[in-house]
């Protein structure tokens, strides 16, 4: 479904230039969950960025359903990012004047979805976390595993094909992030979806079905993982 082949991304001129990745080339299947670690400026975010239309690639070649994802103007690189690609941060980007119902329906704003069906949609997602009792409160009154259960429901709420997840657990205590990963892990698993978790924690990537390894912009293992797989930390980025 995703094919990068040979991708380099590099910024600044001249003398001053920074390549932040180096001829990566990988796919992307349905089904897996993919962890990726590196150390601070490895690529690992320039990475997500380019496969969720977020920027472009400077060489290289992008495939998404056999598109050249080169060739696409502004409007089809949107309607992409909006209909395709489902987005989870660290910061979990609540608006704090909203509740949980609004937040989760601001996706639909940005689709062709009738407006008559944004509700029952979103509740339905909602439910699918297991948080649709929470749909009218606030951000503030959520703890920080709810609070992200509700941006994973909100990159959700468009039936993405491909979830693209930078730090995910950053901001929780272990026992809620391992939790969170569980809900990504069961979202490529029976939703049959792309998830790729850019991460730090050992323990994150240990529950990954393919564990990616970069170093300068450069993937330097790609390996399948088995359960109860060890994985060591790597420092934040």
């Amino acid at each position: 479904m995703i094919e990068l082949i040979g991708v380099s991304k590099v910024y600044g001129r001249e003398a001053s230039t920074v390549r932040a990745l180096d001829g990566v080339s990988l796919q992307l299947n349905p089904g897996e969950l993919t962890a990726v670690m590196g150390p601070s400026g490895s690529g690992k975010t320039t990475l997500l960025n380019i496969i969720g239309c977020l920027d472009s690639a400077t060489s290289g070649d992008y495939f998404l359903d056999g598109r050249d994802v080169a060739k696409l103007d502004l409007r089809a690189k949107a309607a992409l990012r909006n209909e395709v690609f489902g987005f989870v941060f660290q910061a979990f980007n609540l608006l704090p004047d909203k509740t949980v119902l609004d937040n989760v329906m601001i996706p639909f704003r940005y689709s062709r979805v009738p407006r008559r069906q944004w509700k029952s949609r979103t509740l339905a997602v909602l439910a699918q976390l297991g948080i649709e009792a929470l749909a009218l409160r606030y951000p503030d009154q959520l703890s920080g595993g709810q609070q992200q259960r509700v941006a994973i429901a909100r990159a959700l709420v468009n039936n993405p094909r491909v979830i693209l997840a930078d730090e995910p657990t950053g901001n929780l205590d272990s026992t809620t992030g391992r939790e969170i990963v569980e809900v990504l892990k069961a979202l490529a698993e029976q939703g049959g979806k792309v998830v790729v978790v850019v991460t730090h924690d050992g323990m994150v990537a240990s529950q990954a079905h393919r564990l990616l390894q970069m170093m300068d912009g450069r993937i330097i293992d790609d390996s399948k993982l088995e359960v109860g797989s060890v994985v060591f930390s790597h420092p934040k980025a």
